[in-house]
C-alpha cells in the first residue's frame, strides 16, 4: 500500500470519526428510539459522546438534569445503550445505564429520585436505587431483575413512621419485575411488581399486633383486614 493511499485511508477514518463524535445527542435519541424506551427531556444538548438532557425522566419518574452518552458500538449494532448520571447537590446521585432494546430496561442503576404521585393510595416519596437491573424481551416478559430498591413513605399513615422506608431485592415472578419491601422492623411489607409497559400493582401490609386504635385508623384509610395483617391493595402506571 502507497502513502498516498495510507493518508486517504486515515484523513477518511479521522472524517469519520469527527462526525461521530460531534453528532447532536439530539438527532441520536431521535433515530435510536430511546423516546419508545420511556426516555423523554425538555431539552437535549451537545453529542453523543458528552450530551445533557434537562428535566428528563424515564415514564414519570423525575431524573433531573443528566449527563448522557450513547455507545456508538451498540448503535451500529442496532442497539441502544444510554449511560446516564446526575451530581447534583439538591437531588443527589444517580447513574445507570438505559437500553433501548435487546432487551429493553435498565441496568447498574444507583441512586435515587422522587416519585411524583407515589403509588397511588400509597404515599411513597421517594425511590432509591441500589445496583438494580431490570429489563424486558421483545414479548415483555421480564428477562432480568437483580440489585435492590428502597421505597421512602413520608407521609404518617395511621401514626407510624415509616420514613427509614422499605427495602428489598428485585427478581422476576410470573413474567414480570418484583420487589418484596419491608421494613426494618418487618412489621410492613410491600409486594410491588410492574410490566414492560410500566404498570404496576401493590400491596402494603401492616401488621398491627390486636392494636385495635391502630386496625380502627387503618380501616378508616382503606386498608382491609386479611391473615397477614391489614392491606391496601392499588395500581397504575409509572
Amino acid at each position: 500500500m502507497n502513502m498516498r493511499r495510507r493518508w486517504m485511508i486515515a484523513a477518511a477514518f479521522l472524517a469519520l470519526v469527527l462526525v461521530v463524535a460531534t453528532f447532536p445527542m439530539r438527532l441520536a435519541l431521535g433515530l435510536s428510539g430511546a423516546t419508545d424506551a420511556g426516555i423523554t427531556a425538555r431539552d437535549v444538548r451537545g453529542s453523543i459522546w458528552s450530551g445533557e438532557l434537562v428535566d428528563a425522566r424515564l415514564g414519570v419518574l423525575p431524573l433531573g438534569t443528566v449527563r448522557a452518552s450513547l455507545s456508538p458500538i451498540a448503535l451500529l449494532g442496532g442497539d441502544v445503550e444510554l449511560a446516564f448520571s446526575r451530581a447534583d447537590e439538591r437531588l443527589g446521585a444517580l447513574a445507570g445505564r438505559l437500553h433501548g432494546n435487546n432487551p429493553r430496561g435498565v441496568s447498574d442503576v444507583s441512586g435515587s429520585t422522587s416519585m411524583s404521585g407515589g403509588l397511588g393510595m400509597i404515599p411513597v416519596d421517594t425511590i432509591r436505587f441500589e445496583g438494580t437491573t431490570v429489563r424486558f424481551d421483545d414479548a415483555g416478559q421480564c428477562a432480568s431483575a437483580a440489585g435492590r430498591v428502597q421505597l421512602a413513605v413520608t407521609a404518617p399513615i395511621a401514626g407510624l413512621d415509616l420514613s427509614r422506608g422499605l427495602s428489598g431485592p428485585l427478581r422476576c415472578a410470573r413474567g414480570r419485575a418484583q420487589a418484596a419491601l419491608a421494613s426494618q422492623s418487618g412489621m410492613e411489607r410491600l409486594t410491588l411488581s410492574f410490566d414492560a409497559r410500566g404498570a404496576y400493582r401493590a400491596q402494603f401490609s401492616i401488621n398491627v399486633d390486636r392494636d385495635p386504635a391502630m386496625a380502627a385508623a387503618l380501616a378508616a384509610l382503606g386498608f382491609r383486614a386479611g391473615p397477614g395483617g391489614f392491606v391496601l391493595a392499588t395500581s397504575g402506571r409509572f
